[in-house]
């Protein structure tokens, strides 16, 4: 896995140093701080880099979540994926995709994604744009050690991250899943007035051979110009995990307002 990210980093680097690329970012920020009879911080990075070269381009998605309440954290979530396209048709792309997922709140260590697939460009104008995505994965899924106390154990519930060995009697070992995977993607983008834009992203991400353990991420959003750089947003997030660890939910949900800033 870091053999095959190290090596679509360098051909980010050696196509940002070739002549006559096309250099596009977007990034949204989004930062919330409460004081007095609640304590808190949240703060949120989406950043989207893509480098294009006559048929070739390189995108490098970059998610994260941070929070915490009266100095303890409670939320760090990190998503970043790396899409390799080649373009040999007018609506056709080879695709090379490798993701890494870290949330700490989620049950699971890290979870690691990689594999080829292809892209269809279904609709690319000024007003719209749809394109549909496949990919044959192999995946890896570490589980996190959880730790017990004796009235938690009882009670059948579980201790937040990090999970103190030293606060708890009992423990639930972790575990890592290798298995074939494959993912499907589609996303949207519909330009309503030249200034204010629609947005909708949806993936699903499953096992060959296991079909409860999916995944599905969905985003949907709404875009604001207020010049050529800067615009506002807001944003609301699905995270779904079919089977997760023993004591998390199924479902996270984040609504993010944010600044944007499109270079």
């Amino acid at each position: 896995m870091k053999k095959v990210v190290g090596l679509l980093l360098a051909m980010t680097l050696r196509l940002m140093a070739e002549e006559s690329t096309e250099f596009i970012t977007h990034t949204e920020l989004g930062y919330v701080s409460t004081s007095g009879n609640t304590n808190t911080k949240s703060g949120s990075l989406d950043f989207a880099g893509k480098q294009t070269i006559e048929k070739h381009s390189l995108k490098l998605d970059f998610d994260y979540l941070y929070g915490e309440e009266s100095g303890v954290e409670n939320n760090n979530k990190l998503i970043t994926e790396i899409n390799y396209d080649y373009r040999f048709a007018k609506h056709f792309t080879f695709n090379y995709l490798a993701g890494y997922k870290n949330d700490k709140f989620s049950g699971f260590e890290y979870q690691v994604y990689t594999g080829p697939g292809t892209k269809y460009i279904a609709v690319d104008n000024e007003t719209h744009k749809l394109n549909f995505q496949a990919n044959i994965l192999y995946a890896k899924d570490v589980y996190m050690t959880k730790y017990y106390n004796d009235a938690q154990k009882l009670d059948d519930n579980e201790t937040k991250y990090p999970y103190y060995p030293e606060k708890g009697t009992f423990e639930t070992p972790g575990s890592t899943n290798e298995y074939g995977s494959y993912l499907i993607k589609g996303d949207y983008t519909w330009a309503i007035t030249e200034g204010f834009k629609f947005i909708q992203e949806l993936s699903y991400r499953g096992d060959f051979e296991d079909s409860d353990i999916y995944f599905v991420m969905s985003k949907t959003a709404v875009e604001s110009k207020i010049n050529g750089t800067f615009s506002m947003g807001v944003n609301y997030k699905v995270d779904y995990t079919n089977t997760p660890p023993e004591g998390n939910v199924r479902t996270d949900k984040t609504f993010t307002a944010s600044l944007i800033i499109d270079y």
